[in-house]
Parts: C-alpha cells; sequence; structure tokens
C-alpha cells in the first residue's frame, strides 16, 4: 500500500477504501481488548443473539493482515443455514481471531514452502453428547504440537514463545467453556510424520424464535425459548 502511494499508482476512491477499512479494523481491535479486560475482570460474557457468519467475517477481516504478512492462504467454509446464537461476540470472535493467527505462525516457523501455507477454516452444524451446536475448525500446516506442549497446552503462563505471556490458549478456553462450550486440539499425520495440527471450539445453540413485535420496535427481535 505505502508503495502504491509513492508511486502514485492508487486511485483517490481505493485510498480512501483502504483508510476506512484500516479504521474499522482498529476500533474494532479497540473493542476486542476493552471486551477481555471486563472479562478478565468478571469472567462472564456480555451475551447477544449474534450472526455466525457475520461474526466469523469480523474475525477473518483481522486475521488476514496476520495471514499477508506471513503469506499463508486462508480457505473457508461456512454451512449454509446456520443459526444465530446466543454469545458475547466480540470474545468469541477473539478465540477465532486467536487460532488463526496462531495457524499462521506455526506455518512459518516450520518453514513450508508456498504452495503447502495454507490455514482452513470450516463452520457448521456439529452435535455434542446429543446436544446442537456450532463447530469451528482451524487446520494448518505447520509444525504440529510436540507431546510436552499438548499437555501443557491451556495451562496459564506456559508459552513456547519467546515473547509470549502464556494466556493466549488459556483465556480462549475460557470463553468458551463460559459459553457452555468446548475446545479441543489434535494433530495431523501422514504415516508417523506430523503435518500440521487442527484446533476446534464448539459452542451450543439455543432455538431462537420471532419476539412478539411491540409499538416500539421497527425491526424483528428474538428470544430465547426453552
Amino acid at each position: 500500500m505505502v508503495s502504491r502511494i509513492k508511486t502514485q499508482q492508487i486511485t483517490q476512491d481505493e485510498l480512501l477504501i483502504a483508510l476506512e477499512k484500516t479504521a474499522r479494523q482498529a476500533n474494532r481491535a479497540g473493542q476486542i481488548i476493552q471486551r477481555i479486560r471486563s472479562f478478565v475482570k468478571r469472567s462472564e460474557p456480555n451475551r447477544t443473539v449474534t450472526s455466525v457468519v457475520t461474526l466469523v467475517s469480523e474475525a477473518v477481516e483481522l486475521a488476514e493482515i496476520e495471514m499477508r504478512r506471513r503469506n499463508v492462504k486462508l480457505t473457508q467454509y461456512i454451512a449454509q443455514g446456520l443459526p444465530r446464537v446466543l454469545v458475547d461476540p466480540i470474545l468469541i470472535e477473539q478465540v477465532l481471531l486467536n487460532l488463526l493467527r496462531n495457524a499462521a505462525e506455526s506455518i512459518d516457523v516450520a518453514l513450508k514452502p508456498t504452495a503447502q501455507r495454507l490455514v482452513k477454516l470450516r463452520v457448521a452444524h456439529a452435535l455434542l453428547e446429543d446436544k446442537p451446536g456450532i463447530e469451528f475448525k482451524v487446520i494448518d500446516s505447520g509444525q504440529g504440537l510436540a507431546p510436552e506442549v499438548m499437555a501443557r497446552l491451556y495451562e496459564a503462563f506456559y508459552s513456547t514463545k519467546p515473547e509470549g505471556m502464556g494466556i493466549g490458549l488459556s483465556l480462549c478456553r475460557s470463553i468458551v467453556e463460559s459459553h457452555l462450550g468446548r475446545m479441543k486440539a489434535e494433530n495431523l499425520y501422514n504415516g508417523s510424520v506430523i503435518t500440521g495440527c487442527w484446533f476446534t471450539f464448539w459452542i451450543p445453540t439455543q432455538h431462537l424464535r420471532p419476539a412478539l413485535s411491540t409499538p416500539h420496535s421497527d425491526q424483528p427481535g428474538f428470544q430465547v425459548t426453552p
């Protein structure tokens, strides 16, 4: 972007769109930081009825910054007909964002060639113990997880990164579990060789039905039913 501006290879409209996107991302990042601080203090999510598609879109937009920086391609599959969910959207976005960033970093550290620098995101219906929910799955082609890392994966203040604080995955699991969900990770293998890993988190869905309209409501609302 900077080089295009210097060489005057960008139109005013393109520059305006890029600046608006940057401002939106900065504002979203600020909201995430504020919500995480609030969650850490109170350990209680601020739930609201949320579109899964919108939630994923917001997280992916921020994750793509890291993907481009590390020359990693992201592909995504989002199942059709996903219901709205009762979650804290900013916190769930942060979980997904953290997993996507970790996946890109793992690929980069593994020095994978361009053709193998791929992260896959899959969001679909899933049952857990016969309970309906939505599964968010992030698959990478990175270095995988060593046994000693897997054993301490969600341990607070444990990190394999020199600059890491060890709160990322621990916080992610706390967020997921505060939504009555589950989080899991496993390595991928080709024979006995680790070819990457996947992280998944599942959150339950609750049936939503249109709320009765009121004189002060100008659009349909939703309420949770047992």
